[in-house]
Formats: C-alpha cells, sequence, structure tokens
C-alpha cells in the first residue's frame, strides 16, 4: 500500500494543529497585556497612586488616522527630483499599486531610520520598483529644494542600483507647496505638527499602499518593515495585478492585524483550506479506483443449462 499520501494528510493535520495553538498564544499574550492595561487604570484611580502616562504636548495629535477605502486625488501638483512639474496621477497611474510616503530631507532621525529600513526590506524583496509597483516620496517642507531633494533620492535610490535597477525610475521623490501638503496629508490620515522654535516637524513613521486606482488599502505605521509583510500589502493593493495566483492564496489565508502592524494567519481559513485539499487528495487517491472498476468487464454468464433447458428424460 503507498503510504505517501496518507503521510502527507498526516503532515496537513500536524500543521494545522501547530498554527491552532499559534493562535490560542496570541490569544493568551493579547489578554494578558489587557490585564496588565486594566491593573493600570486600577491603580491610576487609587488615591496616593499616580502614573505618569502622558505625553508631550507638542506630539498630542501626531498621529496616523487610517483612512481605508478613501481616494487619493489624481491631480495635486507636485515637483519632482528633475525639476519637473508633475501630477499624483503620474505616480498613480491605474496599472501599478504605488507606496506613499510623506518625510522630509532635513529630518534629524525618523526618516532617515524609516527610509533606510524601507531600502532595506526592497532590497530584499523579489517584486521590483517600476515594474511591479511604483514609490512615491512627498516632503512635508514646503521650503524644501529640487536640489535637496534630488540628493536625498540619491541617497537611498543607489543603495538599490543591484537589487533594484529600475528604482531609479520607479522611486521619485518630490515637493509641493503648502496646500497641497496638507491636502495630500489629510487625505492620508498623516497628522504632524511643526515646531517654530526648532525648526522641525514631529510627524509619524507612515507608509500609505495605494491601489492602481488610488484607493488606499493598507498602512504600515512602523519604523521597520518586514519583506514578507511588504510583499503581502503590495500583492493586496495591486487587486490581482501583482504576484502570483499562489500569492493571491497565501494573502487568503491572512489578515492585516493593525496592532502588531503585520500579517497574521487566520486558523479558520487555514482549517478550510486544509480540509479542501484533504478532500482533494483522498478523491484524487481514489478516483483511479472507481475508474477501473467501471472499466472491468461484466461477469461472464454462468453456462450450466438450467433445468428448463435441459432435455426431457425419456418416462
Amino acid at each position: 500500500m503507498n503510504r505517501k499520501p496518507i503521510r502527507f494528510i498526516l503532515g496537513i493535520f500536524v500543521a494545522l494543529a501547530v498554527l491552532a495553538a499559534n493562535d490560542r498564544s496570541t490569544s493568551a499574550l493579547g489578554q494578558s497585556l489587557l490585564g496588565q492595561s486594566l491593573l493600570g487604570q486600577s491603580l491610576q484611580g487609587r488615591e496616593g497612586v499616580s502614573l505618569n502616562d502622558g505625553i508631550p504636548r507638542e506630539v498630542e495629535n501626531v498621529t496616523v488616522e487610517q483612512k481605508l477605502g478613501g481616494q487619493v486625488p489624481l491631480n495635486l501638483p507636485l515637483t519632482d527630483s528633475l525639476g519637473r512639474r508633475v501630477k499624483t496621477g503620474y505616480f498613480i497611474d491605474g496599472k501599478k499599486p504605488t507606496i506613499i510616503t510623506l518625510n522630509y530631507s532635513s529630518c534629524p532621525m525618523l526618516c532617515n531610520v524609516q527610509l533606510n529600513q524601507l531600502t532595506k526590506s526592497l532590497g530584499e524583496l523579489d517584486l521590483q520598483i517600476g515594474r511591479d509597483f511604483q514609490i512615491l516620496s512627498v516632503s512635508i517642507d514646503p521650503k524644501e529644494t529640487t536640489e535637496t531633494i534630488r540628493k536625498t533620492k540619491r541617497n537611498y535610490v543607489d543603495q538599490l542600483v543591484l537589487q533594484q535597477p529600475a528604482a531609479d525610475q520607479g522611486w521619485e521623490f518630490c515637493t509641493a507647496q503648502q496646500p497641497i501638503i496638507t491636502r495630500l496629508a489629510d487625505v492620508l490620515g498623516f497628522q504632524y505638527t511643526y515646531d517654530r522654535k526648532s525648526g522641525e516637524y514631529y510627524h509619524p513613521a507612515m507608509l500609505a499602499f495605494v491601489s492602481p486606482e488610488g484607493v488606499i488599502t493598507r498602512y504600515s505605521l512602523a519604523v521597520a518593515f518586514e519583506p514578507e509583510d511588504l510583499r503581502k500589502a503590495l500583492v493586496e493593493a495591486g487587486e490581482g495585478t501583482v504576484g502570483t495566483p499562489v500569492d493571491q492564496l497565501i494573502l487568503w489565508c491572512f489578515s492585516y492585524d493593525p496592532t502588531s502592524n503585520s500579517y497574521v494567519p487566520q486558523a479558520w481559513r487555514i482549517m478550510r483550506l486544509g480540509g479542501a485539499a484533504t478532500v482533494g487528495l483522498m478523491l484524487a487517491c481514489l478516483a483511479p479506483y472507481w475508474i477501473g472498476r467501471k472499466r472491468q468487464p461484466p461477469p461472464a454468464p454462468d453456462e450450466t443449462p438450467t433445468q428448463s433447458d435441459s432435455p426431457l428424460e425419456p418416462t
């Protein structure tokens, strides 16, 4: 008897059991964190106990309001790194998904860290900038010059010469006037403030994934971006234009968790897929047996003469 199908089926059930255990562990961790939060609130309510959970006034409203399903206008005027007048629709072209980031060149820390981490993940990504997707980085500083933004672009694009040869055409850095910056930030839910005293912007880290038609499909709010999560977000934003049917199947088994800022497996979907695969495998194994039985010739008729056909004996 061929044991390979049986071993394969057992392997599927073992994998499903591991995923289910992992899902329970994640749930337990979430309950533990919720318990700690409630404990902190309880302590804060007690007399004589004060928790310093305040945030500086300057960054009180610095956040990202995720506007999933929102439409990015395609007619916002920008100036690219070569000084050419372009519009957002030049990058959101109806053919490929686009990643949008909001940064500024003189940012002392966060922008550099974010874009360096993004560049690192892009170097490990098998999808190609310019062929599979595009990136648009817009400066939130209206005083930023074309020369400055060109130098900023070279700083990151030059790191991708070997891994992403079309990055120079597929990743554009642009400047804009303040009303346009404000409009784009509002559409993306990107809330930031300007400190006149220091001349710095207080802002969050954000990647907005936009479909070929300009619809916001996903956000990434972490400084680091895992290549696999980056790929899943691009496949999702591409709406069938990016990746393979296998990517679409994998994406169906995962969902985006905004708490962990990553894609997590959906145990019930994986179990449904595993069940369907098991049934399909069993049918594939049993089909030859059923077909073979149908093709067998019918049994030969019994040639033994019956009583009615036997000659009459003389009386």
